[in-house]
């Protein structure tokens, strides 16, 4: 792992996994991006052994910018780097390609310990992830080799969601960013995240595309 492409916006954040990756590689080439639309003329331009990419950034989101990465790179190596350990966050990431899933509040040695792994074929994922995917899996709410369930419409009805939630659910399924419906509804990008953390949380889904299939089902869009 020498080439190394690392988007993440907190600069302190950026820094720790920095020397976190300096510690795990020997003299790795480290491009760092804090912003999506910072990494995406990056990755037209070159490929990188590893990708290193937060979930939650001012621009977008980090699940939905894996689609782009593999568009591209369909043979990328990518580990999200997140605060976030619910299932939502974990489902959609590794069900849109990521190979690892790290917490980044974690102890340096242990971050290093896990990308080190890496070159020994391991994958690189905290080990409480690991035991909620374990979870997930044996309540048959991750299937491997299986597409997604989306709840019909008759099945989980609407009304669980709040005003809010609702509207953020439409403008999602519309196809609008994050920083777009948080401009639209003048609220905080991480207000928007939230809110759709509960959303995929009350209907049992994981991704965009399973929110924009629900939305049309229920009559929402």
């Amino acid at each position: 792992m020498q080439s190394i492409l690392l988007i993440e916006d907190h600069e302190g954040a950026r820094h720790r996994l920095t020397e976190v990756l300096n510690r795990a590689f020997v003299s790795p080439d480290i491009v760092a991006a804090s912003t999506l639309s910072a990494a995406r003329p990056i990755i037209a331009e070159r490929a990188f052994d590893l990708i290193v990419l937060d979930l939650s950034l001012p621009d977008g989101s980090g699940e939905d910018f894996l689609r782009e990465i593999f568009a591209i790179h369909p043979k990328a190596y990518v580990v999200i780097a997140s605060i976030h350990d619910e299932g939502v966050h974990l489902a959609g990431a590794l069900a849109n390609g990521a190979q690892g899933y790290l917490l980044k509040d974690r102890s340096i040695q242990e971050l290093t310990e896990n990308f080190i792994g890496i070159r020994d074929g391991r994958p690189a994922i905290t080990p409480s992830i690991t035991s909620k995917l374990i979870s997930m899996v044996n309540d048959q709410r991750i299937v491997p080799g299986q597409e997604p369930k989306v709840a019909e419409a008759d099945d989980i009805r609407v009304d669980v969601l709040t005003e809010r939630e609702t509207e953020v659910l439409v403008l999602l399924s519309r196809g609008f960013s994050r920083p777009e419906i948080a401009g639209f509804l003048e609220i905080s990008r991480h207000t928007v995240a939230t809110h759709i953390g509960k959303i995929y949380e009350k209907l049992e889904i994981s991704s965009r595309s399973e929110a924009a299939i629900f939305a049309e089902r229920a009559g929402l869009v």
